[in-house]
C-alpha cells in the first residue's frame, strides 16, 4: 500500500510481538523502516500477533488503522493529522451486531463483498473459519451486523484445508470474470484460492439487461437485491407463477427468500412485463 501517498507502493505489517511496522519505499528500492509510535511518542503495541487493515475507516479521505489483536479485538485508530503521514493515538474496539468483535487471533480485512459500494469487514481467526460482517451503515459511519460464516455453494465452511489455524485472508477478482474471489492461508503457510461462485444467479430472459440481480459470494443468506429501470414494471414471482411480490423502480431488496427457484418478469412501462421472464437462482 502506499503509506506516505507519494505514489509508491510501501510495506505495512503487523508481528508476532504486536507492534505496527511501515516500510517505505523510495525511488523503487525499500529505504526506510518504522516502527510506528503514537502521538504522545510511545509505541503502537497491541500485546501479540498484530494484524494491521489500512483503510479509510471514517470516510474523511484519510487512512486509518484497523489492527487485529491476539486477544480477539479489532482496535480502531483514527487517523489524527493527515493521509501523507498518518498518526493515532486513542482507539476503539470495533462492534458488529452490538457488541465488540472478539475472534481469538483476529485478522480483519476490509472489502465490499456483497457490491453494494459499501466496504464490509472480513475476518480470518484462530479457528481457521472466515467470518463476514456486513456494513449496514455508510463508508462514513459502519454499522456492522452479526458475523455470518464464508461458505462455499454446497454450504461447507469456508477453510484452509491443512493445519487452519490462523486463518488469514485477502479478496480480489482473481480470474477477471466480475465475482469476488479470496486467498487464503493458514498456520501450514499454504495459500490457498477460492473462486467466487455466486449464490445467487441470474440466466437471460427475454430483457436480460434490463435487470439488475446483486450476488452475494459465497455467502448464504435468503436477502437478494433487484434493480429495476424506472421505465419497466417487474414483478418477482414464484416457480409456480405465484405473484412474491411487485418491485419497484431503483433498488428492492427481497428478504426471507427460501432456497428454489424464482422469476423476474420485466416489461416498458404500458406493455405490461414480458412474456419469457429471467431466471432467480437461489441455492444453498
Amino acid at each position: 500500500m502506499d503509506w506516505n501517498s507519494d505514489g509508491e507502493w510501501d510495506i505495512v505489517s503487523g508481528d508476532r510481538d504486536g507492534y505496527f511496522n511501515v516500510f517505505i519505499r523510495e525511488g523503487g528500492d525499500l529505504t526506510a523502516y518504522y516502527m510506528v509510535k503514537l502521538m504522545d511518542s510511545t509505541v503502537l503495541d497491541a500485546g501479540y500477533n498484530s494484524q494491521p487493515a489500512v483503510v479509510d475507516w471514517d470516510g474523511d479521505g484519510m487512512k486509518d488503522l484497523l489492527l487485529g489483536t491476539e486477544t480477539g479485538y479489532i482496535r480502531f485508530y483514527p487517523n489524527r493529522t493527515s493521509d501523507t503521514w498518518p498518526m493515532f493515538q486513542d482507539f476503539t474496539d470495533v462492534v458488529a451486531g452490538g457488541a465488540a468483535i472478539y475472534l481469538n487471533r483476529v485478522n480483519p480485512y476490509v472489502f465490499d463483498l456483497d457490491q453494494d459500494g459499501v466496504q464490509d469487514l472480513i475476518c480470518g481467526a484462530n479457528d481457521g473459519y472466515v467470518r463476514f460482517y456486513r456494513n449496514t451503515g455508510t463508508n462514513a459511519n459502519p454499522v456492522l451486523a452479526a458475523a455470518e460464516t464464508l461458505r462455499t455453494t454446497t454450504g461447507t465452511p469456508a477453510r484452509a484445508s491443512g493445519n487452519a489455524a490462523g486463518s488469514r485472508c485477502g479478496f480480489g477478482d482473481w480470474n477477471n470474470d466480475g465475482t469476488p474471489d479470496f486467498l487464503i492461508s493458514a498456520f501450514d503457510g499454504m495459500v490457498e484460492l477460492f473462486l467466487g461462485a455466486p449464490v445467487t444467479a441470474v440466466e437471460q430472459g427475454a430483457r436480460p439487461s434490463v435487470l439488475r440481480c446483486r450476488p452475494e459470494p459465497t455467502v448464504v443468506r435468503t436477502t437478494l437485491r433487484i434493480s429495476s429501470p424506472p421505465s419497466h414494471r417487474s414483478l418477482l414471482l414464484a416457480a409456480d407463477g405465484r405473484l412474491v411480490m411487485p418491485l419497484t423502480a431503483g433498488a428492492n431488496d427481497v428478504s426471507h427468500l427460501a432456497p428454489g427457484v424464482y422469476f423476474v418478469r420485466s416489461g416498458f412501462l404500458g406493455e405490461g412485463p414480458a412474456s419469457t421472464p429471467s431466471k432467480v437462482i437461489i441455492g444453498r
